[in-house]
């Protein structure tokens, strides 16, 4: 028994948690109230058996408390029992764990704000999303402008039920609120931070849409699979955490400001979006010069049927209108666009030229405040030496105790023990050997045969035990506290930045990426080597410092280059060259500026380079490879000295199947390591190159019912390199695989005993880190001894 008597809304959802079905006894207090709470009895008083409903929601009145001692703790309420497994429980659990998390106190404001972004906004201000979380949670808004009262849905309850969670009264407080509709008042976003950049799929939607296409035949809209070329398509988000994280923040940017649009909006996707309307405008929707729409044999399935006013005033007043909603700054050089045409191009040569402002592809107040200073480039000198360090990321979290594991020894038996129907035979593994480990062999899995020839030949090496910390962590500490930890440990958005950031203690990519502050140091070490950092998977946090920026390459073509450059050059320049006090519209500018000129530049140089090999890629994997394998070939051409490449594997997060799973991607791994490895060697460049790998975390040791195992911590990497003194396992691999070891943090989960920094060190001196950048480059490293970090020595040879 919880209530002698009626509780109020708060005394209720603070101390019942046990939901229950309607009764069937008549209500017996409260009755008539809509907003309290009613009771319902089955005698005159209110006891255990009492059922109470407030907001729809049913709850006994009951708790379960657990005493041990003097301590006691509330039991969650669980429905299914173990001896009994019945669907109808399981689902029950399920229902109730959703349901509190739709009550969550955090979960109208998480939607408020992910909802501003996505339809007003990047960064909010504090009022608005309060104001549009409290119409979340009372399910009515009314607007604050006397004149939008007959948007009031408190008088319209057509188009809103007063609910917690009502989505009309949300969207109503996004859309009307004064932020949103540019008020810029006391407590409000500044115009300089208000607005957003546009996501490229609902650009294209928007210009067919506004530009009147019609299909030839008569059929719905037909876009080919655009997820790699403008980075977005629907259904096809690289991952459960959609196309872009809502935290992203370009290079640029203040901090505490975020852009998440930004992080698709790379050198390979701005270009090809540019080369897709390109085609739109000029040819039709179809697949002709890099176009949008499907095949068809004359080159476009339909076509924009807006017509041309017939003169340039009434053209740019109209396309202003439908494109910018009125905010067009450089209307003098999409007049001269338009004017300078060839007869009947006019109205196309405005589109095009409006499709590649600021004002299309942002929202916000622009805020144009002239020209821009342009910096001319310093005189580049000829290349002194080169070397290349490629971080291979296996994107997910890699079972890397299949990998590598012990054998012909006791620590194999407990492998088996722990490991049970996914565990790997002998038999099944390539047998390598090593010292300095408990056991003297270890296997390696069966589908990565390229690793073990290159183990045996030296020039591959497994670092082991290794994971994501922020000090040296014992099972005790991790219990009981004591020693600093990492921040979202077991989730994939937050360990996918500890391994790339080495600083996992600050959430986010705000610390930069370990190559990038590596490049960063190297640029401004004793020697200000030439660096360069690239990624061939996307905008990637290892690959940013904070003076070295990342350029994003594409993987199949490497250079994506706008078709309409040398026609449009001057009218770029012109756009691109009127700077906005407007974050958006100014970062925009910088980037298509950056993205055009760095296109041209290197896809000039990656025209005339021709590999050694037969390098026939058709992987993901094999073609990131090869754009970098063509990079390091032109690296006299670019003048490099140090070159930093990101390429990843995603699909590693193995809840089910492991087994098929891990063949599948490691035989992927295998074959594009072969292909790289080789056109290295022929090259005569692969002393001088180093590939590491990194992912998420580990998995656990014990599998779960479905055949696959979970998230966990500590794990198993490869190091490869002609430098590398290989064919040795690195690193203590643990002493005991069993539960209750010493590195046990549960369910199957091991605590790493080595960092990250553990092989990054060392591959960082190699590439010719001085001495005094250790803390820079790595801000924890002071945290742990001389045994937890490889030497060089010991792993290179030179």
């Amino acid at each position: 028994l919880v209530f002698d008597q009626v509780p109020g809304p708060a005394e209720l959802l603070a101390r019942l948690k046990i939901r229950t079905s309607p009764p069937t006894s008549p209500c017996a207090a409260n009755c008539e109230s809509a907003v309290g709470v009613r009771a319902y009895t089955t005698g005159a008083a209110i006891d255990e058996s009492t059922v109470f409903e407030y907001e729809g929601r049913f709850f006994k009145n009951q708790e379960h408390v657990v005493r041990v001692g003097e301590f006691s703790f509330r039991n969650p309420p669980v429905f299914v029992q173990r001896a009994d497994l019945r669907v109808r429980d399981a689902l029950a659990e399920v229902e109730s764990l959703l349901d509190h998390l739709f009550r969550h106190p955090n979960t109208p404001v998480f939607f408020a704000r992910l909802l501003i972004q996505r339809l007003v906004t990047s960064n909010p201000s504090p009022r608005y999303i309060a104001d549009v979380a409290e119409a979340f949670r009372s399910g009515t808004y009314a607007a604050p402008d006397p004149q939008q009262a007959a948007s009031d849905v408190t008088a319209a309850p057509a188009t809103s039920s007063g609910a917690y969670g009502d989505l009309a009264a949300t969207v109503l407080a996004v859309l009307l609120h004064d932020e949103a509709r540019g008020g810029g008042g006391e407590g409000e976003a500044s115009p300089e931070t208000s607005g957003a950049l546009r996501e490229p799929l609902l650009k294209v939607v928007h210009f067919l849409r506004a530009m009147e296409y019609v299909d030839d035949t008569g059929r719905e809209v037909s876009l080919r699979d655009l997820s790699e070329v403008i980075g977005q398509f629907p259904y096809l988000s690289p991952s459960v955490f959609n196309y872009y994280l809502p935290d992203y923040k370009p290079d640029r940017f203040a901090d505490g400001l975020a852009a998440p649009e930004f992080e698709i909006f790379t050198t390979p996707t701005a270009m090809s979006f540019l080369n897709g309307m390109m085609s739109l405008i000029q040819r039709g929707l179809g697949t002709c010069d890099d176009g949008f729409g499907m095949w068809s044999p004359n080159c476009k399935n339909g076509q924009l049927m807006l017509e041309d006013p017939g003169n340039a005033t009434e053209a740019l007043a109209e396309l202003d209108i439908l494109l910018t909603g009125g905010r067009l700054s450089s209307r003098e050089a999409i007049r001269k666009a338009y004017e300078t045409a060839e007869e009947g191009e006019g109205f196309k040569a405005a589109q095009k030229a409006i499709i590649m402002t600021p004002e299309f592809h942002t929202l916000g107040e622009p805020l144009a405040a002239g020209p821009r200073e342009h910096v001319a480039p310093e005189p580049v000198e000829e290349p002194r030496s080169y070397r290349a360090a490629v971080m291979l990321f296996f994107g997910g979290g890699a079972d890397t105790f299949n990998m590598l594991v012990p054998l012909n020894c006791p620590l194999y038996e407990e492998y088996m023990q722990v490991r049970t129907d996914v565990a790997l035979l002998p038999q099944q593994l390539h047998s390598v050997t090593t010292t300095g480990q408990a056991c003297s062999e270890f296997g390696i899995h069966p589908e990565l045969s390229f690793i073990k020839e290159l183990y045996d030949q030296k020039q591959a090496a497994f670092v082991s035990n290794v994971g994501a910390l922020v000090e040296p962590l014992t099972k005790t500490q991790f219990k009981n506290g004591g020693a600093s930890r990492c921040v979202g440990l077991f989730s994939h958005s937050d360990q996918q930045q500890a391994a790339q950031t080495l600083k996992c203690q600050v959430s986010g990519a705000s610390p930069k990426g370990a190559g990038g502050r590596l490049a960063d140091a190297l640029g401004s070490g004793s020697q200000k080597y030439r660096t360069t950092s690239f990624t061939v998977a996307g905008t990637a946090t290892w690959s940013q410092g904070f003076d070295t920026r990342a350029e994003v390459i594409d993987r199949r073509q490497g250079s994506v280059r706008f078709r309409e450059y040398q026609q449009l050059q001057t009218l770029v320049s012109n756009i691109t060259g009127v700077k906005h006090g407007n974050v958006y519209c100014e970062e925009y500018a910088k980037v298509l500026e950056e993205a055009i000129h760095s296109s041209e530049d290197l896809g000039a140089l990656l025209d005339n380079v021709e590999l050694k090999t037969t390098f026939e890629a058709s992987s993901s994997l094999e073609q990131q490879l090869k754009q970098v394998a063509r990079l390091i070939m032109a690296r006299k051409e670019r003048k490099a000295e140090r070159d930093f490449f990101f390429v990843s594997l995603g699909g590693f997060d193995t809840h089910k199947s492991v087994a098929t799973v891990l063949a599948s991607k490691f035989k992927e791994v295998d074959n594009a390591l072969r292909m790289f490895v080789s056109e290295l060697q022929a090259q005569g460049i692969f002393d001088s190159t180093v590939l590491v790998t990194h992912s998420d975390f580990g998995r656990t040791l014990t599998p779960n019912s479905g055949a696959g195992t979970d998230h966990a911590w500590a794990g198993n990497h490869v190091v490869l390199g002609g430098d590398l003194k290989g064919g040795a396992v690195f690193n203590e691999f643990p002493k005991a695989l069993l539960e209750g070891n010493d590195q046990d943090a549960g369910r199957g989960r091991l605590i790493p005993k080595y960092p990250w920094e553990s092989m990054m060190v060392p591959i960082s001196e190699w590439m010719g880190m001085a001495a005094g950048h250790h803390a820079e480059v790595f801000p924890n490293l002071a945290n742990f001894n001389a045994s937890h970090i490889i030497t060089r020595a010991a792993l290179f040879r030179s």
